[in-house]
């Protein structure tokens, strides 16, 4: 399977992202008012896992086992991890396709 690459916007230009499998469910369902603003490179990382408190919007990195961005701090706009995670996928998917 193909690992299908978009341009999303963000406020210095665009950025790469997976499409599908590493959409946030969570980030999906947010209300326009808790959504974060301006997007962090978390919302388009394969590494991201987020959650919602009872208090904030949070998101942990699972390639780095930290909490990258919580509700009302200035978010990651650029990760070496994000980029290295989606290059990778892209190269497993050529690698597979060509198998076939």
């Amino acid at each position: 399977m193909m690992a299908l690459t978009e341009q999303a916007p963000v406020w210095f230009g665009s950025v790469k992202r997976l499409m599908g499998e590493d959409d946030s469910n969570v980030l999906a369902q947010l209300p326009k008012d808790i959504y974060p603003d301006a997007e962090p490179a978390c919302a388009t990382c394969p590494a991201k896992d987020w959650y919602l408190t009872a208090k904030e919007l949070r998101c942990y990195c699972k390639e780095r086992g930290v909490i990258s961005w919580v509700s009302n701090d200035a978010p990651v706009m650029a990760c070496d991890a994000r980029e290295r995670l989606i290059a990778d996928a892209e190269a497993r998917a050529r690698d597979a396709a060509g198998m076939r």
